[in-house]
């Protein structure tokens, strides 16, 4: 499928702001998103590793275990996270994957992780066929690093910069870009109008 960018001349010096036009409807939701999503990752500033979840010395414990469990029970496993001198985290925004297996069957599921913000975390297996399963619960990134990669990735997009190619037919201009406009000179905007993201 080819996706055809759309560019536009802008004078950017000759058009003035107009702070009484309103954001679209697109960019109001992104905004609420990120929100959102400030509120559910929040600063988790660390001095030492040592500080930080450790899946070594977090503990998973297997809820109300019974002999045998039918197709469509619910497997509940309660984990507490502990940071890597021992110590049961009082926070949570760990970013969890939970998978069950049976490699014999060729069959996999994922678990639902639920935060509880308080350093535990009740991860649910469906269970959707018969037969023995294996569990397996992986820490792929620490909140502390979660909340790294989120401060990055909203700091600094004035300071992006990449190179464009843009080709039509056989001219091929290539330029300098960026995500943020910070120039009053003669630009072109690509704007991706599916979802009202633009580079310049």
């Amino acid at each position: 499928m080819h996706h055809r960018n759309t560019f536009k001349m802008v004078l950017h010096h000759e058009v003035p702001l107009d702070p009484a036009v309103s954001p679209t409807e697109t960019e109001l939701r992104i905004k609420g998103i990120m929100e959102k999503l400030d509120q559910l990752i929040p600063p988790r500033p660390f001095t030492h590793v040592s500080s930080t979840t450790s899946a070594t010395h977090s503990k998973a414990t297997l809820l109300s275990p019974q002999d045998t469990y039918c197709r469509g029970d619910q497997l509940d496993v309660l984990l507490e996270v502990r940071d890597h001198l021992g110590r049961r985290k009082e926070y949570g925004g760990d970013f969890l994957r939970a998978r069950m297996s049976s490699p014999a069957l060729k069959a996999g599921a994922s678990g639902k992780v639920t935060d509880f913000n308080n350093g535990t975390y009740l991860v649910s297996f469906t269970l959707f066929w018969e037969g023995r399963v294996s569990l397996s619960l992986l820490l792929i990134l620490p909140s502390e690093g979660v909340s790294a990669l989120w401060r990055a990735r909203n700091q600094g997009y004035d300071r992006v910069i990449f190179t464009g190619q843009f080709a039509s037919g056989t001219l091929q201009v290539n330029t300098d870009c960026a995500l943020i406009l910070n120039s009053s000179a003669e630009l072109c905007e690509n704007l991706d109008t599916r979802v009202q993201e633009a580079f310049y």
